[in-house]
């Protein structure tokens, strides 16, 4: 019978001649990229690394020191060697750190009580990477010694001089890893789920955003994500800190000992932190207390902007008397940021109650109190005498503060202005009221320059000026 189309050969041909032909023409259309020994499939991996970056878009700022595979280093990786553990390690060092130097004024209700200094402070790491997962660093502060710094006083006449304050003790070292990963023989199947992690020896212990700890301490940690009801995840984290610890009195301790057991859960809208912390020592370093924290972090979308919000309640109780080591107390803690419309610049705002007199469970001495996230007006500056406007304590007092920062060059730059206050809820102390102004600039990939300022007037008329310029330059 003769067809006159192709349809009409395909409709009376028997059905199997009829699928094959139509698998044929179909076939044929992708035969040449497939088989053609000319053209490769673009679907194909490559023999050769590609960046996730463009490698001329990024200008890597090399360390003081890298040994074996670099920091920002592309291509390769290298076959390393297996421990008697059975995990592969592909050991680098890095050196790295920063050295900030600057000049602080500050003139306290008169000329006669101004402070003029230079200080310079050096912090400087070694970290031994050796898997993705463990490392060993070690770090010094050769400047600092217990939170006094190297520095040259020009005023007040009666104590210029130089005060030196070198000290080669060794701030932070420690080891972590993940046991999994550590001893993969334990569970080669992966099945009995041995993702520890863990740190020991000296490390930053920070909680509650630095307002319940915020120290580095001798101390033992070990972390487990586990699965939580209505989350994504929860950390649950417990912390044995056994020396090298600072109470609130900004001392050294060495017979004190902490407890801990911090959790951070990611719900489907917040990221709830919850910690408890207890710690022992004896009646010469302030006794026994129990101290508690509770927060949350979350983006709120309200008028047409989004939010960024954290609210925090911590709490603290000493076992005995009040000390100035330990004390009973609470501190309400709110921060609210967003980006105004049309610009890449962040207006914040900030409101803290305190009650009684809280205490953290440990806190460095060049760390300040635990209202440095409250602003600019009452964050230390970690370098030398120069103290916030409005000071850090959070004892039995309201108050906040509300900037603005103006993001300036992409980013090279920025300029915050900030208002801010505080006044007692029980005492004669007086109220107080500051303004403050920030600006930093980037000069080059390593070196940056930071100008602050302030003014502050008490309630009674006295006011206070403080001014300070310094050098960052990371290395």
């Amino acid at each position: 019978m003769k067809h006159s189309t192709v349809t009409d050969w395909f409709q009376s041909s028997a059905p199997p001649l009829r699928q094959t032909a139509l698998l044929w023409m179909i076939l044929s259309l992708f035969s040449q990229p497939c088989w053609s020994q000319d053209a490769e499939s673009p679907s194909r991996l490559p023999d050769y690394p590609i960046p996730l970056i463009p490698e001329d878009q990024i200008e890597p700022t090399q360390p003081l020191l890298e040994i074996g595979p670099g920091f920002l280093a592309t291509g390769r990786l290298e076959r390393g060697f297996d421990i008697f553990t059975g995990a592969v390690w592909r050991p680098s060092l890095w050196v790295y750190g920063n050295f900030r130097s600057g000049i602080n004024v500050i003139d306290a209700a008169g000329n006669d009580n101004r402070v003029i200094e230079w200080a310079s402070r050096i912090d400087l790491f070694a970290n031994l990477q050796l898997t993705g997962t463990e490392r060993l660093l070690v770090g010094l502060q050769p400047l600092q010694d217990q939170g006094q710094f190297t520095r040259y006083t020009i005023e007040p006449e009666e104590s210029e001089g130089w005060y030196d304050n070198t000290n080669l003790e060794i701030t932070t070292l420690f080891f972590e890893g993940e046991l999994s990963e550590l001893f993969p023989g334990l569970d080669p199947t992966g099945n009995k789920k041995l993702d520890y992690g863990f740190s020991v020896g000296r490390w930053g212990v920070d909680l509650q955003d630095g307002m319940l700890v915020n120290d580095n301490m001798d101390a033992f940690g070990v972390t487990r994500f586990i699965p939580f009801p209505g989350a994504s995840s929860m950390r649950f984290t417990m912390i044995y800190g056994w020396g090298q610890m600072h109470r609130d009195d900004n001392k050294l301790h060495n017979s004190s000992r902490l407890f801990g057991i911090s959790t951070e859960t990611d719900t489907y809208s917040s990221t709830i932190d919850a910690d408890v912390v207890a710690v022992t020592a004896p009646a010469d370093e302030g006794g026994d207390g129990i101290f508690a924290g509770l927060g949350s972090s979350q983006r709120i979308k309200k008028w047409g902007r989004t939010f960024n919000t954290t609210i925090r309640w911590c709490v603290s109780s000493a076992s005995e008397a009040d000390n100035a080591r330990v004390s009973d107390g609470m501190l309400l803690f709110a921060e609210a940021s967003t980006t105004p419309y049309g610009t890449d610049d962040n207006v914040y705002g900030t409101l803290f109650l305190g009650i009684d007199e809280f205490s953290s469970a440990a806190r460095s001495p060049a760390k300040g109190g635990p209202l440095g996230k409250a602003g600019i007006l009452f964050a230390a500056a970690g370098l030398g005498s120069f103290k916030p406007a409005l000071g850090n304590r959070a004892d039995r007092s309201f108050g906040g503060a509300f900037g603005y920062q103006w993001i300036l060059s992409g980013g090279d730059r920025n300029f915050i202005v900030e208002v801010g206050g505080r006044t007692p809820t029980e005492g004669s102390d007086p109220a107080s009221g500051a303004m403050g102004i920030r600006y930093q600039e980037k000069l080059t990939s390593r070196v940056m320059v930071q100008c602050d300022g302030y003014t502050k007037i008490d309630e009674g008329g006295d006011a206070n000026n403080g001014i300070r310029t310094e050098i960052l330059y990371r290395f």
